[in-house]
């Protein structure tokens, strides 16, 4: 029975965390003309950016936040949220802020329709749990240093200054995701590591949501909005891939991006209100917290989107007066000034790794510029072949797009992710093509779902309306079949860094060694000069505190001597192949106690120091070996 109130718990919080603030001030800046999963998406969008925010000004005003105050703190949100709800429906007709196709519905096939797509949100959330089912921790580069970020977070009671005491490295990270998943990992009494993997696909799913809700900004139609949800959460490759990569801030930005793009479109199609600025303020400033490459592709396209505002105030003689351009560019300076504190403390490092440039078309200038076998590289990210068999039709429905004006800033913007995906031409480092390919997702299930939404309007005319509808529907369900059969299993075994042998040995470490224990461990170079872990040794330090020979990827945003330092070491590291001579001198030189291998992985391997002196094997289970050093 425990473990069932332990995991309706871990659901419980992670309700009042995603939920609680932005439903308060939801009620606050109510928007009339949004259904209930409208609502459900900007009120996580707004809980996870109010407590980035929230996080942010601790931060400035040097407050530690103690377990009783963000008890109080939430507490007190529960009777508020309450008394707006209450507030807001009072005197009204449930429903009653659907729009007007939907108010002509009877009650209960209403109340069936948003049920409806209630459950087709449940299901994506159980089918994103279900794809990581034999995790046994997150996976890949990213998702070490993440666990270590809210692992600091929960010890400083607050963001950190720097990453002390687990290497010399000033905390200039985008922290959204890091600052929720430290409060649902205290509310739900999670260790971090598993807070970090719970909430990652939680955000999974909710991108899903987000998209919805920019699918009803665009065209005001659910089935649309439905469809491209449906595709994103069952069919597209990304984002149910980012799991195997780790790659949690970037759903965190990609829950925001969608939601900030709806409130933008609504404010330049249906006019500025308070609640869509007040939203729009609050969105973009937890964007630029979220993630620094979601808040690039959010300018984009207010490019388009702005200048179509501005071409179309001034046709309309309102270039000033009565203009919609202007509420678009003040909402987003507005949150742009309130992250402005952490964009100007990162500014000096991002100043460094900016660049501009243009490639050749050649194969030798991209492989240059990136790495060897680039190209064919982009092209696996397009895939597997349900991903692109979507191009086609996403092309068509960005013709679809461009005809009508309301879409057409959506058209031009999934243009210009498009064109950056290409390896030549302009590039803007530190993005890097491939982070393109990686999102196109997102317009590509709106592109397809507009296409085949409008498909299904132009063949219900005429005879055989009938059969021809039910052709397309058919075809969906065939779509979305594929997308499930293919997507049942996310994992991909070259970024499992550690099995369930590698936890429980960890767990040991944890239990059974002093605090000050050193660990050599596995290493290999992992790109653009990084070296990263090869197993579970690396996770010895956001699980246990413990140090290792390696520290997490965010040793690189160090001083360049710092830096230089590591990778010497890291470099010499991954040579090791027996107990030799340089063994030794890296042991003494990083003050080692104690060495864990796991069979199979790296270059040093058990087999290697069966007769080594000085080296005492005290822990082996699963092909994972544990030696302590002896002098």
């Amino acid at each position: 029975m425990i473990p069932y109130l332990a995991a309706s718990w871990h659901l419980v919080a992670g309700v009042i965390v995603l939920f609680l603030p932005g439903i308060v001030w939801l009620t606050l800046f109510w928007d009339t003309g949004q259904d209930p999963l409208e609502r459900l998406a900007d009120a996580i969008g707004v809980s996870i950016s109010l407590t980035a925010l929230g996080a942010l000004v601790a931060f400035l005003l040097d407050w530690q936040i103690s377990s009783a105050s963000l008890i109080i703190l939430y507490g007190l949100l529960v009777p508020l949220a309450v008394w707006g709800l209450a507030s807001q429906l009072r005197g009204r007709r449930r429903f009653k802020d659907v729009p007007e196709e939907g108010l002509r519905e009877p009650y209960l096939p209403r109340l069936l329709h948003f049920a409806g797509l209630g459950v087709a949100f449940l299901l994506i959330l159980a089918w994103r749990f279900y794809q990581v089912r034999d995790f046994a921790l997150p996976a890949w580069v990213d998702s070490v240093h993440h666990v270590l970020i809210v692992r600091l977070i929960l010890e400083n009671r607050g963001l950190p200054d720097t990453l002390d005491p687990y290497l010399p490295v000033l905390f200039l990270y985008h922290f959204a995701f890091h600052a929720i998943t430290a409060v649902y990992s205290f509310l739900a009494r999670l260790a971090p590591e598993q807070a970090v993997l719970l909430l990652g696909q939680i955000l999974n799913a909710v991108v899903a949501l987000s998209v919805y809700r920019l699918g009803k900004a665009l065209w005001g139609d659910w089935r649309r909005a439905a469809l491209s949800a449906l595709l994103v959460g069952f069919v597209t490759q990304m984002p149910a891939y980012y799991a195997t990569w780790g790659r949690y801030t970037l759903l965190a930005g990609l829950v925001l991006l969608p939601l900030a793009m709806a409130d933008a479109v609504d404010t330049v199609q249906k006019g500025p209100t308070r609640s869509r600025l007040a939203s729009l303020v609050i969105l973009t400033g937890g964007l630029f917290l979220a993630h620094y490459f979601a808040t690039y592709l959010f300018a984009i396209f207010l490019v388009f989107l702005g200048c179509q505002a501005l071409i179309r105030d001034y046709r309309q003689g309102t270039l000033i007066s009565g203009a919609r351009w202007i509420p678009l560019v003040g909402a987003v300076l507005l949150g742009v000034i309130l992250a402005a504190p952490w964009l100007y403390r990162m500014g000096g490092y991002a100043q460094g790794a900016v660049r501009f440039g243009v490639l050749s078309p050649s194969i030798e200038a991209v492989e240059e510029v990136y790495f060897p076998r680039y190209l064919p590289y982009l092209w696996h990210l397009l895939g597997p072949l349900r991903n692109q068999v979507l191009l086609l039709p996403a092309l068509l429905g960005f013709v679809i797009a461009m005809w009508r004006w309301q879409t057409r800033a959506l058209a031009l913007w999934a243009l210009a992710l498009g064109l950056f995906s290409l390896p030549w031409g302009v590039y803007f480092a530190p993005f890097r093509p491939d982070y393109f390919v990686i999102v196109l997702f997102l317009p590509i299930a709106l592109l397809v779902s507009n296409l085949l939404v409008s498909l299904l309007d132009w063949l219900n005319r005429g005879r055989f309306s009938r059969v021809k509808t039910s052709a397309v529907i058919l075809a969906i369900a065939l779509l979305l079949g594929w997308g499930i059969w293919t997507t049942r299993s996310m994992l991909n075994a070259s970024t499992v860094l550690a099995t369930q042998a590698d936890l429980q040995a960890i767990r040991w470490i944890d239990s059974n060694l002093p605090k000050e224990a050193r660990f050599l461990i596995n290493v290999s170079h992992w790109q653009s000069g990084i070296y990263r872990g090869v197993d579970g040794g690396w996770w010895i330090t956001p699980l246990t505190g413990r140090q290792t020979s390696l520290p997490v990827a965010l040793y690189a945003m160090g001083e360049k001597k710092y830096v230089d330092q590591v990778k010497d070491l890291a470099e010499r590291t991954s040579r090791l192949q027996g107990c030799t001579p340089e063994f030794w001198e890296i042991t003494r030189a990083m003050r080692i106690t104690h060495i864990y291998l796991s069979k199979d992985k790296g270059s040093l391997q058990p087999n290697n120091l069966e007769n080594c002196p000085n080296l005492e094997l005290i822990y082996e289970a699963g092909g994972v070996f544990v030696y302590r050093v002896v002098n």
